[in-house]
């Protein structure tokens, strides 16, 4: 345990929140946009059809056999061909040697320029 002396009292700043009055110019202008003329089109003088679908009862005189496919559970396994990893036990693991990488140069041609003396 660290004992630091403080020294006694000491003052602590605090922020307060004060209004403030802001001057405003009254009265103040407002501008608002005029309100502009709109054409409207001419009437069309022929009828415009617009399709709204409804229900419409057609009459069956007798039901009908329809053929559904149904699935049926396989008996025999399926085997999938997408690979995924496999834990196998290994009871006594073998060490294997891993030989170190050999380094080796490489020569790597450098550009350079090549100034022509004139006599």
């Amino acid at each position: 345990e660290v004992k630091v002396p403080v020294p006694q009292p000491y003052t602590v700043y605090k922020k307060v929140p004060v209004p403030v009055k802001v001057p405003v110019d009254k009265p103040y202008p407002v501008y608002v946009d005029k309100p502009y003329p709109v054409t409207v089109e001419k009437k069309v003088p022929y009828t415009v059809e617009k399709k709204v679908p409804y229900e419409v009862k057609v009459p069956v005189d007798k039901p009908y056999p329809v053929h559904v496919k149904v699935e049926k559970e396989v008996p025999y396994p399926v085997y999938k061909e997408v690979p995924y990893p496999v834990k196998v036990p290994v009871d006594n693991p073998v060490p294997v040697k891993v030989d170190k990488p050999v380094p080796y140069t490489v020569e790597k041609r450098v550009p350079y320029t090549v100034e022509k003396i004139v006599h």
